[in-house]
C-alpha cells in the first residue's frame, strides 16, 4: 500500500471511528435518561396509586395477598433500577470530567517546551482485574489528581495521564454495566408489577 493510500485510509478509519463514538456516547446518554425517567415516573405513579391495593396487614394462618406482595416486589426492584440508573449518570459524568482533562493534557504536553518528544504514547489498558466499586468511590468521594505543573516540572506527566486514562476507561466501564443492570431490573420490575395486577 502506498503512503498516500495508506494515509486516505487511516484519515477514513479516524472519521469512522469519530463518528461512531459520537453515535455511542450520545445514544447511551439517551439511554440513560430514558430509562431512568420513566423509572421515576413509575414509582411516582405506584406510589400515588397505592390506594387500589388492599392495605397490608398480617394475619396468623391467614391468607397470603400475592397481589400486595407482587406490588410491593415491583416498587423495591423499580428503586434498584433507579438507584443503577443514577450509578452510571454519575460514573458517566466522571468519565467525561476525566476524558476532558486527558484531552487538555495532551495539548498542553505536546505544546510543552520541558518535554522531549512532545507526545504522551498510550497503550491499551486492561482494567479486567481492578476493582470497578474502589474506582467509582474514589472518584465520588475522593479528590481526583489532576495532571498540574508539578507533573510537568518532575517528568512525570506519562504515569500520572496513564494513571487517569486507567480510571477513565474503568468509569466508561461501570456506566455501561450499571446502564445493562438497569435495564435489566427495570424488566424484572414490570413483569412483576404485571403478575400484581393479574
Amino acid at each position: 500500500m502506498e503512503k498516500v493510500e495508506l494515509k486516505y485510509k487511516l484519515d477514513e478509519y479516524t472519521a469512522r471511528n469519530n463518528f461512531w463514538t459520537d453515535k455511542a456516547i450520545t445514544q447511551l446518554g439517551y439511554s440513560i435518561n430514558l430509562f431512568t425517567t420513566v423509572e421515576i415516573a413509575l414509582l411516582g405513579y405506584l406510589v400515588t396509586n397505592r390506594n387500589k391495593f388492599p392495605e397490608f396487614e398480617y394475619i396468623k394462618g391467614g391468607d397470603i395477598n400475592y397481589s400486595l406482595i407482587f406490588y410491593y416486589s415491583s416498587l423495591v426492584i423499580i428503586f434498584i433500577s433507579v438507584l443503577f440508573g443514577f450509578i452510571s449518570i454519575l460514573s458517566r459524568i466522571y468519565d467525561f470530567r476525566l476524558t476532558r482533562h486527558l484531552a487538555l493534557t495532551r495539548k498542553r504536553f505536546l505544546k510543552s517546551k520541558k518535554t522531549k518528544d512532545g507526545l504522551i504514547n498510550s497503550k491499551i489498558i486492561d482494567i479486567s482485574k481492578d476493582n470497578y466499586f474502589k474506582a467509582f468511590r474514589k472518584n465520588l468521594f475522593g479528590n481526583i489528581e489532576f495532571v498540574n505543573e508539578t507533573h510537568f516540572d518532575n517528568g512525570t506527566v506519562p504515569s500520572q495521564f496513564e494513571k487517569l486514562r486507567r480510571n477513565s476507561k474503568i468509569l466508561g466501564a461501570i456506566s455501561w454495566k450499571t446502564h445493562k443492570i438497569q435495564i435489566m431490573f427495570f424488566v424484572i420490575g414490570i413483569l412483576v408489577l404485571g403478575f400484581s395486577v393479574i
